[in-house]
């Protein structure tokens, strides 16, 4: 916040400079400032925000559209495809990312690579009408089309089983970048898909049904945070019955960062090298295998050989958010 100036021979600039103690000092500003937004909220039903663009039946997303803007990985400008790859971007994404592959098959790994598509891609339809698509494909669509015509990765795709059923659920929180449970509950049906067929009769897929889910509140998403709005929306959250009671294994201060989640009575172990989309897939995973490991992060050398020592995993996943393409993977 601005401080309060010193008084010079140059009138101007005192005034010009006081002029900025007072935006930021005057009484109630926090409070006033927080009014304004709800009420430019309800008259206003399209607007933007810094980092927040208000969509369509209070629908918000991540990003702005001011001319420059590149925060959060410009997730608007992922939405309207102008963000892409180059060629030499994506070979040498290609050539990086399989030598991670092999170098885990030597060792009986197997490493499925994920991208959690944003909320934007899956729900475009619910951003502003003002905003277009400028290019038929975004760097998802290249990403995905170039591993698997060149590597023998394990990708997954999660957005045709999310289109199929975004209508007929909200996947997504209206008011948070991320997917909501029910979301999550998708995304994991189609992950344990892809792994039991590399495990044959060692995992069972379960996609679980609407009565499965409990219906809790949702306080501050993250995006009506950004836009000083406070919106409660619903929450279902899923209900496990006779299930593996998980329960961490560590509790020490490491735990805090990585930690493991025990089921005794699976059978595969797991390491997840993952983001905050990953969250409302822990209940599911936590229950589905013999051990989880879950590391913030993108993979690096020294953490991948450290918890490959300690935990003897059958299968490394990696999973980065779409708005973080288009970036070159590192060896």
């Amino acid at each position: 916040m601005a401080k309060f100036p010193s008084f010079s021979s140059d009138i101007s600039n005192f005034t010009q400079e006081f002029n900025k103690y007072y935006s930021d000092h005057f009484g109630f500003r926090e409070l006033l400032t927080k009014l304004y937004f709800k009420i430019e909220n309800k008259i206003n039903k399209i607007a933007s925000f810094d980092d927040v663009t208000i969509g369509k039946s209070g629908w918000m997303f991540l990003g702005g559209i001011k001319p420059g803007y590149t925060g959060y990985g410009d997730p608007i400008g992922d939405a309207i495809h102008i963000n892409l790859y180059t060629e030499k971007e994506l070979e040498v994404f290609a050539k990086n990312i399989s030598k991670l592959n092999r170098w885990l098959k030597n060792k009986g790994i197997e490493y499925f690579f994920i991208v959690a598509p944003n909320k934007h891609t899956i729900y475009f339809n619910k951003m502003p009408d003002y905003i277009s698509k400028k290019n038929p494909y975004s760097a998802m669509d290249q990403l995905m089309a170039y591993l698997n015509e060149h590597t023998d990765v394990n990708v997954i795709d999660l957005r045709p089983a999310l289109n199929r059923l975004k209508n007929k659920y909200q996947l997504y929180y209206k008011t948070d970048t991320h997917w909501n449970y029910m979301g999550a509950n998708v995304a994991q049906f189609e992950i344990m898909k892809q792994i039991e067929k590399k495990f044959p009769g060692l995992l069972s897929p379960y996609l679980l049904s609407d009565y499965e889910f409990e219906n809790l509140k949702f306080y501050e998403g993250d995006l009506a945070r950004f836009a000083g709005l406070e919106i409660v929306e619903d929450n279902p959250y899923p209900v496990f019955k006779n299930s593996c009671k998980q329960h961490n294994e560590d509790s020490d201060q490491e735990a805090a960062i990585v930690y493991t989640t025990v089921c005794e009575n699976q059978k595969i172990r797991l390491i997840v090298f993952r983001d905050s989309f990953f969250k409302a897939l822990q209940p599911y995973f936590s229950r589905k295998f013999n051990s989880v490991t879950y590391i913030p992060g993108k993979i690096s050398y020294q953490n991948l050989v450290k918890y490959i020592d300690k935990y003897q995993p059958d299968i490394v996943i990696e999973e980065v958010i779409e708005r973080e393409l288009p970036y070159v993977y590192t060896p």
